[in-house]
């Protein structure tokens, strides 16, 4: 977050630094002074910072080493510019996988948005995928705001996510480095999901 300033009309309040080397090779400091332009004439950038006119009180930028989540040591590969947290038990991670699993282009489990999918997490309803497909709807029910409809609804969306094509659930296991156009590229290739063993 910046000042808000002007610059060929646009009133520009924030601009995104794309990770830690970006930051040290800007030298950039919380509270500098800075100068700015718009790429293109379209998306603000730093320059530079004005170290000159550092008066020091600004702050060192520190990027955590600890998973904010599960508190595990975060890990960065030399060949890449993210800190990533490499529990696999990981809160955060579980989730997030919960979510993309079921978001629209992977399994496509309407009814089970993101909303759902942490609040059935946080009542234990839900702990990983296998989890979607022997989830209590009893338990559901008695939930405020699900009544028969909503349950119904729900029951459907995944019983239907069963019969989805064999790429889409490929993407939706969440395979680092696996997106949607490389799932369709495997799912071409094997004619069962276990035969990615091989």
């Amino acid at each position: 977050k910046i000042h808000p300033v002007s610059i060929g009309g646009v009133t520009v309040g924030s601009i995104s630094i794309h990770n830690e080397d970006y930051i040290k090779e800007k030298d950039l400091m919380l509270g500098d002074t800075i100068l700015i332009e718009r790429s293109g004439d379209v998306i603000p950038q730093i320059v530079k910072s004005m170290t000159e006119l550092r008066d020091g009180q600004e702050k060192k930028i520190v990027f955590p080493k600890d998973c904010p989540v599960c508190k595990m040591s975060l890990f960065k590969n030399p060949e890449e510019a993210v800190w990533r947290c490499i529990n696999i038990n990981c809160k955060a991670q579980v989730l997030e996988r919960i979510i993309h699993f079921v978001s629209k282009d992977a399994m496509d489990i309407k009814s089970m948005g993101e909303a759902n999918v942490r609040k059935f997490y946080e009542m234990n309803l839900l702990k990983d995928i296998p989890g979607i497909y022997e989830l209590d709807f009893e338990k559901i029910r008695a939930m405020e705001g699900f009544g028969e409809k909503s349950i119904s609804n729900l029951r459907e969306a995944i019983e239907k996510s069963k019969h989805q094509d064999l790429h889409r659930l490929i993407y939706a296991l969440g395979i680092r480095y696996v997106g949607e156009t490389t799932a369709k590229t495997i799912a071409q290739h094997i004619d069962n999901i276990l035969d990615l063993q091989k």
